[in-house]
């Protein structure tokens, strides 16, 4: 099978470059000017010569499109996967097979690293906080390099997957005004979007150069939540002293950006959108769920998810480039960076049973002694839905909940899922993470030529601190299951007895001011040393060698919290002993948490990655080159993080994932003809997937606790091609194509025990099969014409092949493809009039899914090919759905 594939992978290949070359026989463009790059290399060169599997997103590239976030743009990359379906941010970005984890957006970035002008975003990647966070693309980016594999083992910071570089313009390349006025209608075509970008730069004195630019806006988003799901902006500035010798960049970034994202859609077998929603309908918690909290020590915190992700971030670099004399350069990369960012929004957004025994346990509504429960409908007061609790000895046992009464909609459409009793509601966390780091990258390269080598010497130096302060939480909250939800509040009242207690406040949330996360501040430091040599043999064969030493170094303390869920129970474990407003009647407030212990975890990594190339000129305009890469990928800062308890401390040392690849490349340049082959094999190994469970008996009832992680790989064969071609002076023809078959193995699935409590907890080794949310077919072609001067007409399909739901092959995502239309009318020489579709038929593509249940919804891996059930609730994030944007134009 594998050689079948091969073997048609090249014969497509093969029919592509002849098909190109009578393509070039007819174009009667010029030669045009080659793409000079500067990632992934010791030294600036031609992108058609450069020995490794890089890739240009030009200024003209980014014109034309209407991006739904800065990692989206790496769509135009061959053989990255993006998905993008969430929003602004955590996006999920890999390549080349290298996708494990990459399902939950909570750490999209792991194997790749995304830079602004050469150096990280941001060093650090954990749960929840990652760099597209704190980076936008605007009229500022000038071109990305997208880099796959291969050298970024030596030219990336623990980034062996890629490196994706976001450069931007300055004064001296790109003088003049440049302002871009953009507005949309989203969705149901009725969502605004709102933006403008401004851009200035030019010179101010002999050998000074400066630029300026930045962009507002509010955006609705795709999905309707009845509120903006993006508003801010940012400004970015640079000033450039280019002297004889040598130059001096002063660059600075504020960033003040709240973002949320789309959360799970209900579907049948995760492939189909359920009636009564859609790939616009949204299930975000609704303002009204607004309310302050108590947080621990004293004192409240307020929440309200419209508030959203609030980003902002600072930095600040220093770029020095000197000449030594000769051939010798060096360059000095330097920045400083505060990024930080407050959490408004919500968390784990489920489909639930009301009688799932864990979400009581949150609520507060487990354990209870015999009793009703009361749920409404927090806007008009209609009682929604009734139960009968404690009608069997324990919380876990079946019939413990009655459900006397269920006028909650929807409910229709949970007939055939795993919930018990059918009674259907989304249950939510409210989320008030803060989040803060201070760092500072520095990276210095030495390069020269001595006799026939090409000489590079270099070393990076980052230092990171990153704090997460969970001081209290909004609490938890139930939902009705609808387009826009609205919040369910929550009564119990004992047998006996005419006075209710209050289980959540009016605006519909339990459980307040029980951090369900530990909080924590730690130091992440990184060393490397770097070298490279490229030795010119003859004037066609080069060989090229790198390697790079990478050290890190951890130090991180959690802070524990105490709180018992017992408190919250009336009549069961103890009396309710009145909370923070000291009334006995009001359970939301009654267990506010203390501050427990806090435990240090220290970890170092150290390690040795390499880089072996072969290049040879055929021809002025063929080009092959074959490298062989071998990286390690250290731990990221969460994976340490999550090491928080003693035991897990004494006994955790996760291993550095590591990572081979070998790659073939021929890049042919001709005229208006370019055309690039990359058949490449790629091997992931020592991958961990976590199992989260939570504890059913115990004294740590209802908290969460994680399995041992197991040694898996994903081997993966492939093929990347890009091609480009003007077949006239009006038309011009791009495509990307990516065929590979990634394969996992040595996987294995956890099933939590009987007894709940850990100890009986079984694994089972998962059979070998397709890598999970890894297609094996990604294609993206486009064109853009010009019927008549000033007018431009431009287009682009792209198809995802089906991909495989999770390591144990349960289902399948379906394969979709999307359709993208645009025109623009340069109405004088400096106004410029732009009309984009996205998704023109509105396709709804399949980007992630998750299990029904709450403790199904954290573990995607639990779900066998044997337990899946095509007519079961599976919800989905849709991909985005159609949008039109208008934009003006002015250059000058």
């Amino acid at each position: 099978m594998r050689k079948w594939f091969l073997l048609s992978a090249t014969a497509l290949a093969c029919n592509i470059a002849w098909a190109g070359g009578a393509l070039a026989q007819t174009a009667t463009a010029p030669q045009e000017a080659k793409e000079i790059i500067v990632t992934g290399v010791f030294a600036a060169k031609a992108a058609e010569k450069a020995p490794i599997s890089i890739n240009v997103v030009t200024s003209k590239d980014l014109a034309q499109q209407v991006a739904v976030s800065s990692a989206d743009l790496l769509k135009n990359v061959p053989g990255v996967f993006v998905n993008s379906a969430l929003g602004e941010i955590r996006n999920v970005v890999f390549s080349r097979g290298i996708s494990a984890n990459s399902l939950d957006g909570a750490g999209g970035y792991y194997y790749v690293s995304l830079q602004e002008d050469g150096l990280p975003v941001d060093l650090l990647t954990a749960s929840n906080y990652g760099p597209d966070y704190y980076l936008r693309s605007d009229i500022n980016l000038g071109r990305l390099e997208g880099l796959r594999g291969g050298t970024a083992v030596i030219t990336g910071p623990n980034a062996p997957g890629g490196i994706f570089n976001y450069i931007s313009k300055n004064g001296k390349t790109d003088p003049g005004v440049a302002i871009d006025l953009k507005f949309g209608l989203q969705g149901n075509g009725k969502l605004p979007q709102y933006r403008a970008d401004a851009y200035i730069g030019g010179q101010l004195r002999d050998n000074l150069y400066y630029s300026i630019g930045g962009f507002l806006r509010l955006d609705n988003g795709t999905h309707d939540a009845g509120y903006a799901l993006n508003k801010g902006g940012q400004v970015k500035a640079n000033l450039l002293y280019d002297y004889e010798g040598g130059s001096l960049q002063l660059t600075g970034k504020y960033l003040n950006d709240a973002n949320t994202w789309n959360e799970f859609t209900p579907a049948f077998g995760g492939t189909r959108i359920a009636p009564g929603f859609s790939n616009v309908t949204s299930n975000l918690q609704p303002v009204s769920g607004s309310h302050c909290y108590p947080v621990v020590g004293g004192g409240t915190g307020c929440w309200n998810p419209s508030n959203l992700v609030q980003n902002e971030s600072i930095a600040l670099g220093l770029n020095w480039r000197q000449d030594l004399g000769g051939t010798f350069k060096l360059d000095n990369k330097l920045r400083y960076t505060y990024n930080r960012s407050n959490w408004g929004a919500g968390a784990v957004l489920s489909v639930v049973s009301l009688q799932d025994p864990i979400v009581n346990i949150l609520m507060g509504t487990a354990f209870l002694q015999p009793g009703t429960l009361n749920y409404y409908n927090a806007g008009s007061g209609t009682l929604a839905a009734s139960m009968q609790a404690g009608g069997s000895p324990s919380v876990f046992a079946p019939g413990y909940f009655n459900v006397t009464a269920n006028n909650l909609p929807n409910q229709g459409i949970i007939a055939n899922s795993n919930l018990p009793g059918n009674i259907g509601a989304y249950v939510g966390f409210g989320n008030a993470q803060k989040s803060w780091s201070n760092q500072i990258s520095d990276q210095l390269t030495l390069t020269g030529d001595v006799g026939n080598h090409h000489l590079a010497l270099g070393g990076f130096i980052g230092l990171a601190k990153l704090s997460t302060d969970y001081s209290g939480a909004p609490g938890i909250g139930l939902m009705t299951m609808t387009p826009q939800p609205q919040m369910l509040t929550v009564t119990y009242t004992p047998n006996g007895s005419t006075t209710p207690y209050l289980v959540t406040s009016p605006a519909g949330f339990g459980g307040m001011g029980q951090p369900a996360l530990t909080s924590y501040n730690g130091t992440q430091k990184q060393y490397s040393i770097f070298f490279g040599d490229s030795w010119k043999v003859t004037d066609k064969l080069t060989l090229e060698a790198g390697g790079r030493w990478e050290a890190i170094n951890y130090d991180i303390r959690n802070q524990s919290w105490v709180s018992s869920p017992f408190a919250l129970f009336p009549m069961g474990f103890g009396t309710p002993v009145g909370g923070i407003d000291g009334n006995p009647y009001t359970l939301y407030d009654n267990g506010v948490s203390s501050a427990g212990a806090v435990y240090r975890t220290k970890r170092d990594y150290n390690y040795f990655n390499y880089s072996l190339a072969i290049d040879y000129d055929v021809t002025e305009n063929l080009a092959t080159y074959i490298r062989y890469s071998n990286g390690k990928k250290a731990p990221d800062f969460g994976g340490i993080q999550s090491i928080n308890t003693p035991g897990q401390i004494a006994t955790a040392f996760p291993a550095p994932q590591r990572i081979q690849q070998v790659e073939l490349g021929i890049k042919y340049a001709r005229g208006g003809l370019n055309l690039q082959f990359f058949p490449f094999y790629s091997l992931l190994q020592n991958v961990n997937v976590p199992a989260v469970f939570n504890y059913t008996s115990g004294p740590q009832t209802g908290q969460q606790y994680v399995e041992p992680a197991f040694q898996g790989q994903i081997k993966t064969f492939g093929i990347e091609i890009a091609a480009a071609a003007r077949v006239t002076p009006s038309l011009n023809l791009h495509g990307n194509l990516t065929l590979q078959d990634p394969k996992a193995s040595n996987f294995y699935n956890w099933a939590q025990g009987p007894k709940g409590d850990g100890s009986d907890d079984v694994k089972t080794l998962i059979p070998r099969g397709d890598a999970d949310n890894n297609p094996k077919i990604i294609l993206r072609g486009g064109f853009d014409y010009a019927p008549v001067a000033d007018v431009k007409i431009f287009g682009t399909v792209s198809y995802l092949g089906k991909r495989a739901a999770n390591a144990a092959n349960a289902f399948y995502l379906p394969a979709f493809t999307t359709v993208d239309m645009g025109a623009s009318w340069n109405i004088t020489k400096n106004i410029k009039a732009q009309f984009n579709v996205n998704n023109l038929f509105n396709q709804v593509g399949i980007m992630s899914w998750s299990a029904t249940g709450f403790l199904a919804s954290l573990n995607r891996q639990g779900l066998t090919a044997a337990q899946y059930n095509p007519n079961a609730i599976y919800p989905v994030v849709p991909s985005q759905a159609r949008s039109f944007v208008w934009t003006v134009s002015a250059k000058f």
